[in-house]
């Protein structure tokens, strides 16, 4: 594992945000230091599939202490930190990916509660979780993917999805 002395190094820190879902977080990570999946392993000495099933909230890929602790040292933060974003239990996960639209307006991050089974709207606006797209009816990608902020076969802005008709709100 690459460690910079005394915080030294060409590591971008990157602060997470309240509420950020893990692989958001690792996403916005991977960009802010040009790094890829593998790279991202490779800085860690785990196996590059981890690093995918970390993103992959369905996958259920759980994260070893070993592995949270070489990831909280590279990106300094604490485990107990770490641990905070991470994804309930598979069987508590919604496996399409979701957002409120209007919470991403606010601050543009993938929260972590809109990713359990359980949670149907947004707790601060009372509106349902979108599950794809009101416009195109595209699904959205997975939030480590999320560099735009909008949809990926319309680009229309995930901030303005609110104004489409409730109807087109869940597909499925």
């Amino acid at each position: 594992m690459i460690d910079p002395p005394n915080g030294e190094g060409w590591i971008f820190q990157v602060a997470p945000m309240p509420s950020e879902s893990f692989g958001h977080y690792i996403g916005r990570f991977r960009r802010a230091n040009c790094l890829s999946p593998i790279a991202l392993a490779d800085l860690v000495s785990i196996d590059a599939r981890l690093v995918r099933g970390w993103e992959m909230p369905s996958l259920g890929q759980p994260i070893s202490a070993e592995q949270l602790r070489k990831l909280s040292v590279l990106l300094r933060l604490s485990e107990a930190q770490l641990t905070e974003m991470l994804p309930g239990a598979r069987s508590q996960t919604y496996l399409a990916t979701r957002l409120c639209p209007r919470c991403y307006g606010e601050v543009p991050i993938h929260r972590n509660d809109w990713q359990r089974a359980a949670v149907e709207q947004c707790d601060r606006h009372h509106e349902p979780l979108l599950t794809a797209c009101p416009a195109c009816c595209s699904g959205f990608r997975l939030p480590a993917l999320w560099e735009n902020g909008c949809c990926e076969r319309c680009w229309l802005p995930f901030q303005q999805m609110h104004l489409f008709s409730p109807k087109l709100n869940q597909i499925g």
